[in-house]
């Protein structure tokens, strides 16, 4: 068996690579193939998904940001790009808003990664007992984290190589993290040759 991963941004990759090896079993493969941006992703799901989804064993997700679209309007647009040509299970994730949610979600990791930030000056505060609502979190972690303090904007590939190693996968405040876990679970889990999408 072998998770194929499309996701929008190499950032996203980052992640990915750091979180697939705790999830599957060993006996389970995985490849992750980063995008530049939404319209190449889509590109890749008319061209790519047919032939892959073709292999024995393959299974596939599919992940993309919702920024400021409608996540149900973002997932019908992607389902009804790939159902009529993906011949294995797959699921999509719309991550809400933005990747950087999910650190947003783990502040320990931060602390982690970065070690003059403070996580308990943050955690009680209202905007993030729901990280996935946070409309530009890569704005707050610029704010938040002090090693950034001279940077004009987040440098998301750095970003995601740092904290993601001190992600933990049972304990994420953002709710779309761990509804993507929980889709690798599902396709590990599903042997019958039909598509999962929901």
């Amino acid at each position: 068996m072998i998770i194929h991963v499309f996701t929008e941004e190499q950032s996203a990759k980052n992640v990915f690579e750091v979180i697939l090896p705790k999830v599957l079993p060993q006996n389970v493969q995985f490849r992750v193939y980063p995008h530049q941006g939404k319209q190449d992703l889509e590109r890749a799901l008319r061209k790519v998904v047919p032939s892959i989804s073709k292999v024995p064993g393959s299974k596939i997700l599919i992940t993309r940001d919702q920024d400021s679209s409608d996540c149900t309007v973002v997932k019908n647009e992607l389902n009804a790009i790939i159902k009529d040509n993906c011949h294995c299970p797959y699921f999509i994730r719309i991550i809400c808003r933005e990747l950087e949610s999910w650190f947003l979600g783990d502040m320990d990791a931060i602390k982690h990664a970065f070690s003059r930030f403070n996580p308990d000056q943050y955690r009680s505060k209202a905007p993030f007992r729901n990280v996935d609502k946070i409309s530009n979190p890569g704005t707050y972690l610029l704010r938040l984290i002090p090693e950034f303090s001279n940077r004009i904007t987040l440098p998301k590939l750095e970003t995601s190589e740092t904290i993601s190693p001190f992600l933990d996968i049972d304990n994420n405040r953002s709710a779309s993290f761990q509804q993507t876990i929980s889709a690798i679970k599902r396709l590990i889990e599903y042997e019958e040759n039909r598509q999962v999408n929901n």
